[in-house]
């Protein structure tokens, strides 16, 4: 009788552990589709990222290509700028020689009319010396006429 103990033991333990196994199998069963959930869940938002992630790369390469362009047309106005600066430093140049030009003449200027002015002022006293000569010859004249 002993024997159909440990038979009926061995039994409910098969059935406990039949019965464990299965709630055992229950819960893997559970975990397995919440994990496929969660991976579907995250596949999903994998989709999403993949998608914002494309759709930023293409918004990012609009925006180089147009900041390319802008610094295109930057550059070309910073070119025309430094062109410009050349033109005004050659104008300056060109201004600067006329300017020591127009001095170099007016000292030039100066120096003929000093010069003029010295014989002008030779030339008057010359006249006046030959005028008072001339006048004193004519009163010389005058007197031996009448002598």
């Amino acid at each position: 009788m002993w024997w159909q103990y440990g038979v009926a033991l061995c039994m409910a333990a098969f059935l406990i552990v039949t019965v464990y196994g299965i709630r055992l199998l229950r819960r893997a069963d559970a975990a397995l589709q919440q994990a496929e959930a969660a991976l579907q869940a995250v596949q999903r938002q994998v989709t999403h990222t993949a998608g914002e992630s494309e759709r930023l790369f293409r918004a990012s390469t609009a925006l180089v290509e147009e900041v390319q362009v802008k610094l295109a047309a930057a550059d070309a106005w910073f070119k025309a700028a430094n062109e410009t600066g050349e033109a005004m430093n050659r104008v300056s140049r060109s201004v600067k020689v006329m300017s020591q030009t127009v001095e170099h003449s007016v000292l030039e200027a100066r120096r003929a009319v000093h010069n003029n002015q010295d014989t002008v002022n030779d030339l008057m006293e010359l006249t006046t010396a030959g005028i008072h000569l001339w006048h004193r010859l004519q009163a010389y004249k005058r007197s031996k006429s009448k002598e």
